[in-house]
C-alpha cells in the first residue's frame, strides 16, 4: 500500500509535469487491497485477494478541464497520462462555473481509522465466518449465500495550488440472505465497519435464517397505507435519497423539496418532529468516510436537521461563491440520532401495522417531493395488538423519506448500518402501493 511519502512524491512528480505545460491540476491516488469471498447454497463459491489502484489527472486551462486516468505508475505512463490530460482540455468547451484547484487545506483527524486486525485479515479468516453463516443455515434446514469483503484503502489528493491531502483507512461489510427449502421464506442480514473484530457472522446468520423460516408461506395482506416499523437497513436506504438531496442550489432554484413558497430555501424551517437530528460526522470511523471530499475540500461534523428544524444545505465552491454563503463540500458520514425505544416497544404501540425489514430497488419518482418507489424484501410481517402475527406477502411502496420522517414518532438506537449510523423507527400512513409476488 502507499504511505503518505510515497504518495506524496508521486503526485507532485504529476504536478511538476502539469506546471510545465503552464496549466494547473489536481491529481488524485486512489488505492485499495483487500479480499472478499462468496457463499452459495451452503457453501464457498470463491475466494479472491485484490488490489487496485487508480491515478487521475485533471488539467485545467482557463476555464476549459479535462481528466485522463491510468492504473500504470511507471514514468511513461505518468508523463502519458498528463499529457493526455492537457491535450483534452485544450480540445474542451469552456465551463463558466468551472473552479480553480484547491490550495492548503487543514483536516479534521479520524481517529482509528486504520484498524491493525483488518489489515491483516487472511482468507481464513473469510473461510471461518462464511463457515459460521453455513453452519446456522444447516442447523435450520434452509440455504444461505452471502459476501464477505474487506480492504485497506488509501485516498490522496494534490494541486498545482498547493493542497495535499491523504486518508489511509479499512473497511469489512458481510450481507447473507436465507432462503428456506420451499422457496416462500427469504431473510437478510447484514453489517459493516471499519474493524473486523465488529463483525459476529454466527449473529448475523441467525438473525437472516430466523427471518426467513419466519416469513415462510406469507398471508396475502392487501395494499394500502400502515403503520410501519421499518428495521434500520429499510431506514438507511430511504435515508441515502433525503441527503442525496440536501444541494443548496437546487432548492435556490425551484427545483427541489427544500425550495421555499415564494422563493428562497427552508432552511430555518421546522419540518419534522423534534426526534428528529441529522448530522454528519467525517470523524466517525465506523462509517469509512473521509475527512476531505473528491476535489479535497475539508469535511466538517455539520447537523443538517435539529430537533425537527432545518438548520443546513449543501453548497459546492461555485455556488456559494454566487450566493454569497460558505462552501460545505460534499458531506459524508451520515448519522440520523436515535431515541430510547427498543424493537420490541414499536411493535407494541402498533394496533395493526408492518414491520418491513429492508427495501430493495429504489428509485426516484419525483425529485420535488423526493418521491421514491421500490419493494419490500426479506422478511414482511403483519402487526397486529402490538405483536407480530405472522408474514405476508411483498409489496411495492410509494412514499418518500420527507413523509417517512414528519410521521415519525418513535426511534430505537442507532447502529451502523451501510453507509450510516440509523435507528429503526415507527411512521404512520406509509403508502404500501401494490402487492409483489417477488419472496
Amino acid at each position: 500500500m502507499m504511505n503518505q511519502n510515497q504518495a506524496k512524491r508521486l503526485l507532485d512528480r504529476v504536478l511538476v509535469l502539469a506546471k510545465s505545460g503552464k496549466s494547473e491540476a489536481i491529481a488524485s491516488l486512489r488505492n485499495t487491497r483487500g479480499g472478499n469471498s462468496r457463499f452459495a447454497v451452503n457453501e464457498i463459491t470463491s475466494s479472491s485477494e485484490v488490489e487496485t489502484l487508480s491515478l487521475s489527472v485533471t488539467v485545467k486551462i482557463g476555464k476549459r478541464a479535462a481528466t485522463a486516468t491510468t492504473n500504470q505508475l511507471d514514468d511513461r505512463s505518468i508523463d502519458d497520462v498528463v499529457s493526455r490530460a492537457q491535450r483534452m482540455a485544450k480540445l474542451s468547451p469552456e465551463n463558466p462555473e468551472s473552479m480553480p484547484p484547491l490550495g492548503k487545506q487543514k483536516y479534521i483527524a479520524v481517529p482509528r481509522a486504520s484498524d491493525p486486525a483488518t489489515v491483516n485479515a487472511t482468507p481464513e479468516l473469510r473461510a471461518k465466518a462464511a463457515g459460521a453463516a453455513i453452519a446456522a443455515a444447516k442447523g435450520a434446514k434452509v440455504t444461505i449465500a452471502g459476501f464477505y469483503e474487506h480492504g485497506t484503502h488509501v485516498s490522496a489528493l494534490a494541486s498545482t495550488g498547493g493542497l495535499h491531502a491523504f486518508h489511509a483507512w479499512t473497511s469489512v461489510d458481510l450481507s447473507c440472505s436465507a432462503r428456506t427449502p420451499d422457496g416462500t421464506g427469504s431473510g437478510w442480514a447484514g453489517a459493516t465497519s471499519n474493524r473486523v473484530g465488529d463483525l459476529d457472522a454466527a449473529a448475523l446468520a441467525k438473525t437472516a435464517v430466523d427471518k426467513a423460516t419466519q416469513s415462510a408461506k406469507p398471508r396475502r395482506l392487501e395494499p394500502g397505507k400502515y403503520t410501519v416499523v421499518l428495521e434500520p437497513n429499510a431506514v438507511a436506504g430511504l435515508l441515502d435519497s433525503f441527503t442525496g438531496n440536501l444541494g443548496a442550489r437546487r432548492a435556490d432554484e425551484g427545483r427541489s423539496f427544500f425550495t421555499k413558497a415564494g422563493g428562497g430555501t427552508k432552511i430555518g424551517q421546522k419540518l419534522f418532529p423534534d426526534i428528529i437530528t441529522l448530522r454528519s460526522d467525517p470523524a466517525d470511523a465506523g462509517l469509512a468516510s473521509a475527512p476531505f471530499d473528491g476535489e479535497g475540500f475539508p469535511r466538517a461534523p455539520t447537523k443538517w436537521l435539529d430537533k425537527g428544524t432545518l438548520t443546513g444545505l449543501t453548497y459546492s465552491r461555485y455556488w456559494a461563491q454566487k450566493q454569497g454563503k460558505q462552501p460545505t463540500g460534499n458531506p459524508d458520514g451520515w448519522i440520523l440520532e436515535g431515541g430510547t425505544a427498543t424493537r420490541e416497544q414499536l411493535i407494541k404501540d402498533v394496533k395493526r401495522g408492518v414491520l418491513i425489514t429492508r427495501f430493495w430497488y429504489i428509485r426516484q419518482l419525483d425529485p420535488q417531493t423526493i418521491l421514491l418507489t421500490g419493494l419490500t424484501r426479506d422478511g414482511t410481517f403483519l402487526i397486529e395488538n402490538g405483536a407480530i402475527a405472522g408474514p405476508v406477502n411483498n409489496f411495492r411502496f410509494n412514499e418518500s423519506p420527507v413523509q417517512m420522517l414528519a410521521r415519525c414518532d418513535a426511534l430505537t438506537a442507532t447502529v451502523l448500518t451501510e453507509g450510516a449510523r440509523v435507528p429503526a423507527l415507527r411512521t404512520h400512513e406509509f403508502n404500501l402501493a401494490s402487492v409483489s409476488e417477488a419472496v
